[in-house]
């Protein structure tokens, strides 16, 4: 699962990603130390789904 790091400063946003919650929770901690605010860790819910090979199309030999 990937979890997004939302954060603002003063003069923009930033969108960070991790593997891991335990990752992204650090990362945002670390970005309130560095001044950052409105700082906020979310799950991924648009991240692509691993599947097999789309169906209209054979897969690729090589």
């Amino acid at each position: 699962m990937t979890y997004l790091i939302l954060a603002r400063d003063g003069t923009g946003r930033i969108v960070l990603k991790r593997d891991s919650e335990d990752a992204a929770e650090k990362k945002a901690r670390e970005l309130k130390e560095m001044g950052w605010f409105e700082v906020e860790v979310r799950e991924d819910k648009t991240a692509p789904v691993t599947s097999a090979a789309p169906a209209d199309r054979p897969p690729t030999l090589q």
